[in-house]
């Protein structure tokens, strides 16, 4: 924080701090989305890279340089013979970056849009929507801290040769998992842009022969001829999404998963549990609860997704918190 929000949060003024935070929020996700931010952890970044970057076009780069010139200010970068770098408070600020890709891009124009769909003027789905794209790569980067390494840890007690990723973003947690425990996988997802973000990903590793992306909807299980040859599933932030049409749906859709599947089959699900209520202070829940409430979603607590999925005909494993707030992984095993 600067010395002058600090002195105006000293002095009452504490909508400054917001402010701020949204402004920065806003820069440093664009960056990211701009595939500007990387050089900035890495090498360093110079106003001539960034005119490469954005083509030359000068408004682009006056605008570029504006922005330096404000992380600068803001005690995020630092500016040494004209190469900028992230300052300590920089690099601790981006290590999570990728909740401030999935707020500012994914559900950056919903929330802009609050307004017309609290006066009813507007609707979600028919007049604005999230941006697919950056929800699943926001999400993979925020996951790649708080929960990948707690799901391998899960991975590593049981045994598994196919896996299938239902709503599985850009793919980097399959291609991670089929590299570490030498299987092949399938990823699912209904958003064409994260689907070619996946497809990039999977050319990049070289993995195209045993890793595959196709667009389809997670939720029609009868589309998904791969269930029958599959030893794990994964579904990461997907099953709240099945819950928006009721809790009566969501054991109905787990009920056609586990038949559908091959006997001692798995599920890996990573969810978010609602905020506690009438706690202060709470990080990231209840801003969660908030875009899914939008979308006419709601959350479980994670006794609520075990008796779910014991309904559905699963036999819960596991049922443990990550380092993602409120976020909690059940492994669960086809009920025979």
């Amino acid at each position: 924080m600067s010395t002058e929000t600090r002195e105006a949060s000293a002095a009452g003024r504490r909508a400054f701090d917001l402010f701020e935070g949204y402004v920065v929020s806003s820069v440093l996700a664009s960056f990211e989305m701009a595939d500007l931010l990387t050089q900035l952890e890495t090498d360093g970044l110079t106003l001539d890279e960034v005119a490469v970057a954005t083509k030359h076009e000068l408004d682009a780069r006056a605008l570029a340089a504006a922005c330096l010139a404000y992380l600068s200010e803001r005690g995020l970068i630092e500016e040494d013979d004209g190469r900028y770098r992230l300052t300590p408070y920089g690099r601790e600020v981006c290590a999570d970056k990728g909740y401030l890709v999935w707020a500012v891009g994914g559900y950056g124009e919903p929330l802009r849009r609050l307004d017309g769909f609290l006066t009813g003027t507007k609707s979600y789905g028919t007049d604005y929507v999230r941006d697919g794209r950056w929800v699943a790569d926001g999400a993979a980067m925020l996951g790649r801290k708080d929960v990948v390494p707690h799901a391998m840890r899960l991975l590593e007690s049981i045994n598994f040769s196919r896996v299938l990723d239902l709503g599985c973003g850009n793919a980097r947690f399959l291609l991670a998992v089929c590299s570490r425990f030498g299987s092949s996988g399938t990823g699912v997802d209904i958003s064409p842009e994260a689907c070619a973000e996946a497809q990039k990903a999977i050319r990049d590793a070289g993995q195209q022969d045993r890793v595959n992306v196709v667009e389809g909807n997670a939720a029609d299980l009868p589309g998904i001829p791969q269930l029958a040859d599959t030893q794990l599933v994964v579904t990461f932030f997907l099953l709240h999404e099945i819950l928006a049409q009721g809790r009566d749906y969501l054991v109905k859709y787990l009920r056609d998963l586990s038949s559908r599947l091959p006997e001692k089959a798995y599920v890996l699900a990573a969810e978010v549990q609602p905020p506690v209520a009438r706690t202060l202070g709470q990080r990231f829940t209840p801003e969660f609860t908030l875009v899914h409430a939008l979308m006419r979603q709601r959350l479980l607590s994670k006794d609520g997704w075990r008796e779910a999925f014991t309904e559905g005909g699963f036999t819960v494993i596991e049922a443990l918190h990550d380092d993602m707030p409120g976020g909690i992984l059940l492994l669960a095993e086809r009920t025979s």
